[in-house]
């Protein structure tokens, strides 16, 4: 299949980049909302550079590409349908639009740091944790709405008992992008995806108070 990681930092695209051998990837780079296009190009060349440098595996020519404005941006839209991508896997901190999504046989792919449908939205961990249900990952398929895309592949728990800290915790949840993002590939290619709906019949959830965090942090410990 043909992959676009969608990201505004290399760092970030190239370890999920390293996890999925046997596709047709692409590191797909967009400015940061948070910066200018030339100040997040520069960036991204200098983390290319320290990774040069630290001799890791590189990439193939052609496939990484800077998109000059948003991924929304009909320029942006049109070097995606280009490319001829089956899957997006979303590691740039936007709220996708339809065009975009749409430049993508299948869709765009979210790693999501709770468990759906019950849980969508921000702090979700937290929030887990706080009324005592179980912690995890959900990768499906996203749509315009916060966390409320219809396609799951698979949900699944995980254990966080060795962490002291929600920082900690939630570290080692992102961090997992690589892995799940590879099994939701292979199911993909597999054809044994059999979706599971996202009814978005949970609730939506926003940033917890610094109160209800040190509760949690306690309950960690």
């Amino acid at each position: 299949m043909r992959i676009g990681i969608l990201a505004h930092s290399f760092s970030s695209a190239f370890e999920i980049y390293k996890a999925i051998p046997g596709h047709e990837v692409f590191i797909i780079l967009s400015p940061s909302p948070h910066r200018s296009a030339w100040t997040s190009y520069f960036a991204n060349l200098a983390r290319i550079a320290r990774t040069t440098l630290k001799g890791l595996q590189l990439l193939t020519t052609g496939r990484l590409i800077f998109l000059r404005g948003p991924l929304h941006d009909a320029k942006s839209v049109s070097t995606l349908k280009n490319l001829n991508l089956d899957v997006g896997l979303h590691k740039a901190g936007v709220i996708y639009r339809d065009v975009t999504i749409a430049a993508f046989r299948l869709g765009i792919l979210n790693h999501h740091i709770g468990i759906l449908p019950a849980y969508r939205g921000r702090s979700v961990l937290e929030w887990s944790i706080l009324q005592g249900d179980p912690v995890g990952v959900t990768v499906f398929f996203i749509d315009t709405g916060i966390d409320t895309g219809a396609r799951i592949l698979f949900s699944e728990q995980v254990d966080i008992s060795n962490y002291r800290s929600v920082t900690e915790a939630k570290q080692y949840l992102f961090s997992l992008d690589k892995v799940f993002f590879r099994r939701a590939l292979d199911l993909i290619s597999d054809g044994d995806q059999e979706f599971q709906l996202n009814d978005a019949s949970g609730r939506r959830y926003f940033v917890m108070s610094k109160l209800f965090t040190g509760v949690v942090e306690q309950l960690l410990l």
